[in-house]
């Protein structure tokens, strides 16, 4: 019997009573957590795949060093998943903040 891996996350119901940053704060951590969970899971089984057909020897990948393109090319992606995952946060936190703003008149609040 073959088991399948999971491809996607399941998303969150909202809270109630939560502010939308909490809640996108909490979607964002267990969206995180269900994507490293699936990512490691489908790695481990490339891995094991590769060495089992003798493609790589074991602990290859652990001890693979990029040159500069291809560690310019993770940085560029490691960048473009951070923004994607922080942007629902921002946006929450600019939400409030204009909401904040509209409430006082639009005022600058003093410290």
């Amino acid at each position: 019997m073959k088991s399948r891996l999971p491809r996607t996350p399941n998303r969150l119901d909202p809270i109630p009573g939560r502010s939308s940053l909490d809640e996108q704060t909490l979607a964002m951590i267990v969206s995180l957590a269900s994507e490293v969970t699936v990512l490691r899971a489908r790695l481990d089984t490339c891995e094991r795949l590769l060495v089992a057909a003798r493609v790589l020897a074991p602990g290859a990948v652990d001890s693979f060093s990029p040159d500069a393109a291809a560690q310019a090319e993770r940085d560029g992606l490691r960048q473009h998943t951070l923004n994607k995952v922080f942007r629902p946060l921002r946006e929450a936190a600019l939400a409030d903040v204009a909401a904040a703003s509209h409430a006082t008149g639009g005022m600058e609040m003093q410290a």
